[in-house]
């Protein structure tokens, strides 16, 4: 609705204004004038409707006056007021007073975007707050959760550097004990040796220091040398040998000693001169055994592998 003019003659004020459909059927039910602090009706009833089939699919177009009581004081503030189907509709009857309605209504526009826009600013700044707290609070958990597989980590190796020189003290005191059983047997081969090569041109003496030496190999052999040197492995390496004949019961004395020679850290030469075989038969002993450990249902069968 768009105002066109008023006018005071003959004892009455004539309204002329504009009103457009916009395509859209509607229905005006009645009209007033708002001048001043008072509120006039027309001085004839006044209604008006706008059928489907006069407006639907153009836009239609009406200019139409309206008298209403005399007044000789007109205000900035005076409307016309039409209620209809769509809702209350104000225009106001003059060029100031239009002028203030669409500064008004720029006015609320204008605060109706800052207040929308002031909601969207707190809305983004609360979601930055959220997301910066979610992205600290992550930040800490993870730098708690590697603090904390580093310090585990850390406390992994260093046990496990304990344990590198535990074993190898104990491998060095197993070295030292069987060095005590077998160190003066076999510097006393040693002397024997030297003896035979160096006296070797008498057969009987020959004879003589071969047997002595064949004793000494038979005494490194005997049950009672087993039994301390099997104690001496067990001691040093967490009862491998008892754990072996419990879980291994099939092999025989022949292959526990072996094992034990070998636990001890005795080189390939020196098993076969307890064991009283040759250095080829050593090799194939030795895979033999592996084969079968490792073909048992043994639970510490990768263990037992490991030390041989």
């Amino acid at each position: 609705m768009q105002y066109k003019s008023i006018s005071n003659e003959e004892n009455r004020v004539r309204i002329t204004f504009e009103f457009k459909s916009g395509g859209i059927p509607f229905t005006i039910y009645g009209a007033e004038w708002i001048n001043g602090d008072s509120v006039y009706a027309p001085l004839e009833p006044f209604s008006l409707i706008a059928r489907p089939k006069e407006v639907s699919g153009k836009n239609a177009k009406w200019v139409i006056s309206l008298d209403f009581p005399f007044s000789d004081s007109f205000d900035e503030r005076d409307a016309l007021v039409l209620s209809t189907d769509k809702g209350v509709v104000r225009c106001p009857t003059s060029s100031e007073g239009e002028l203030i309605e669409t500064i008004d209504l720029l006015r609320s526009d204008y605060e109706k975007q800052v207040s929308v826009s002031k909601k969207s600013s707190r809305r983004a700044w609360f979601i930055l707050s959220l997301t910066l707290i979610g992205v600290a609070v992550i930040g800490c958990l993870s730098f708690v959760a590697i603090r904390r597989r580093f310090i585990r980590k850390r406390r992994e190796i260093e046990e496990l550097s304990m344990l590198i020189s535990e074993r190898t003290d104990r491998n060095h005191e197993l070295e030292t004990k069987v060095n005590a059983l077998y160190g003066s047997r076999l510097d006393t081969l040693n002397m024997l040796c030297n003896e035979y090569f160096e006296k070797n041109e008498s057969e009987k003496m020959k004879l003589s220091l071969y047997n002595e030496v064949e004793k000494h190999i038979l005494a490194l052999r005997d049950s009672k040398s087993i039994a301390e040197l099997e104690t001496i492995v067990n001691s040093y390496l967490d009862n491998i040998l008892v754990r072996v004949k419990e879980q291994l019961p099939q092999l025989g004395r022949r292959d526990l000693a072996f094992l034990t020679y070998l636990y001890a850290g005795f080189s390939p030469r020196a098993i076969c001169i307890f064991t009283d075989i040759k250095i080829k038969n050593f090799y194939n002993r030795r895979s033999r055994l592996r084969e079968r450990i490792l073909s048992s249902d043994a639970p510490d069968k990768d263990f037992f592998i490991s030390k041989i």
